[in-house]
């Protein structure tokens, strides 16, 4: 499956200028004969929403929601929006749209609430994980945050996913001698979902600024198997195109048998025992 990942900085509450970008991405991608395009985590809204949050959510059947079905009559999107499904309740949330409808959605369950972060104060948490089907594929969803917990991408590898996409809101962070940590701990990540839950992972970062908070963009692609295999810029907008092989996901997880051999019902038991210590 051709992929393409766009990395790009939202205009900050201005969902129409935000849809019209999508749009005309859509259609270069089509162009190129892409069969999937994944967007940043709250794409279409930008990311200090707090206030605006309720103006500018995505609605189910709504009038963007219904643009984003009829883009994807020509190409797989995978979108961020603040999205209210019920009256009054926002949720940070990754919408797959195939074929002229929504077919999944991915509700984030980790939100951040500290320091330049309120999503806490905005959204409702999710509380599942829920692999899905991309055309061939099974897939999984993991929103910013969520990707900094192993246990959750744990999930989706006993779904036996073959792609996992992880979209994100990352600040660039800790510049040092060895460059910007906020770049080294999503590309760990990367590392550990590809060579040990034997995964293809795209992480799809957003770049500019909002508040003075920088964005630092990164976006790349891990190969089932063998690591980080495509870098996008740092810091600049930019596009990145993958190829997903289900042979690469079948070969990882012959050359190493961490599915053959693991125990999640030994891990649960130890999980209860652990909780009702």
């Amino acid at each position: 499956m051709k992929v393409r990942a766009v990395q790009f900085g939202p205009a900050l509450g201005d969902v129409g200028k935000n849809l019209e970008f999508h749009a005309a991405q859509v259609a270069r991608a089509v162009k190129d004969k892409r069969e999937l395009i994944v967007f940043p985590e709250l794409s279409l809204s930008g990311y200090q929403l707090k206030d605006l949050a309720a103006e500018v959510a995505l609605r189910p059947g709504g009038r963007e929601w219904r643009q984003l079905e009829k883009l994807s009559r020509a190409i797989d999107i995978i979108a961020g929006a603040p999205l209210e499904e019920e009256p009054g309740i926002l949720r940070n949330a990754a919408v797959y749209f195939s074929r002229g409808q929504a077919r999944h959605v991915h509700r984030k369950a980790q939100l951040p609430n500290y320091g330049m972060f309120e999503e806490g104060m905005v959204f409702k948490p999710g509380d599942g994980f829920h692999a899905f089907r991309i055309g061939p594929f099974s897939a999984g969803i993991l929103i910013c945050r969520e990707i900094l917990f192993p246990m959750l991408a744990y999930l989706y590898f006993l779904q036996k996913t073959d792609l996992l996409i992880g979209i994100s809101n990352s600040p660039q962070r800790g510049i040092g001698r060895d460059g910007i940590s906020s770049f080294q701990l999503w590309e760990t990540m990367g590392y550990v979902f590809s060579q040990f839950y034997q995964q293809n992972y795209l992480f799809v970062n957003r770049v500019g600024f909002e508040d003075g908070i920088g964005f630092g963009g990164g976006s790349f692609f891990a190969r089932a198997g063998r690591g980080i295999v495509q870098k996008a810029a740092y810091v600049d907008e930019d596009i990145l195109d993958a190829e997903v092989r289900a042979a690469d996901v079948r070969r990882a997880r012959i050359a190493s048998s961490y599915l053959r051999d693991d125990q999640p019902a030994l891990v649960l038991k130890e999980m209860r025992r652990i909780l009702h210590a």
